[in-house]
């Protein structure tokens, strides 16, 4: 019995190592994000420093291009007065090697502005795959997938999302 009391500490001690190790080598990865979340609606031209030459960026089905994505920004910032962009992001899962990463998170993006009312909001799962180039982290791999935001709370109609999609 002490013997198998044993084994079943030392494999959830393991487990536990395990996950705390995951969270400090995907921190990097996530500190990156965190930077780009705050300059994209205040100064999106530095966007292009946080990724790779070859990168590739999928939104659903559809490619984007990086240069498409700041002039919206920039026009964002011309529209609307007093702009307020928020990410909320939680790290699913990741790997962090010497030259190559990953990380797969789900976020919340959330636009505010003094000069409309609502609350533009973009739920999502990413993968962001990371190349190291020279000293610093690069992503070369951005892959979205936008879900409904069930913080929307409709009630209790399980078809709601279906007749009444928000993206």
């Amino acid at each position: 019995m002490k013997r198998f009391l044993f084994t079943g500490m030392v494999f959830i001690m393991s487990l536990v190592i395990n996950n705390n190790a995951l969270a400090a080598d995907t921190d990097v990865y996530a500190n990156i994000l965190k930077k780009m979340d705050g300059i994209a609606c205040t100064q999106p031209e530095k966007l292009l420093g946080f990724y790779g030459k070859d990168l590739v960026i999928m939104e659903d089905d559809k490619r984007a291009l990086l240069e498409n994505r700041v002039k919206a920004y920039q026009q964002m910032m011309a529209d609307f007065r007093g702009i307020k962009c928020q990410v909320q992001r939680q790290v699913l899962s990741g790997h962090a090697g010497n030259k190559v990463g990953y990380v797969l998170v789900d976020e919340i993006a959330s636009v505010t502005s003094k000069s409309v009312d609502n609350d533009e909001r973009q739920h999502s799962v990413c993968n962001y795959g990371f190349v190291k180039e020279g000293s610093s982290w690069k992503i070369t791999l951005e892959h979205c997938s936008r879900l409904p935001d069930y913080s929307i709370t409709p009630g209790d109609d399980a078809l709601y999302y279906f007749h009444n999609p928000i993206y």
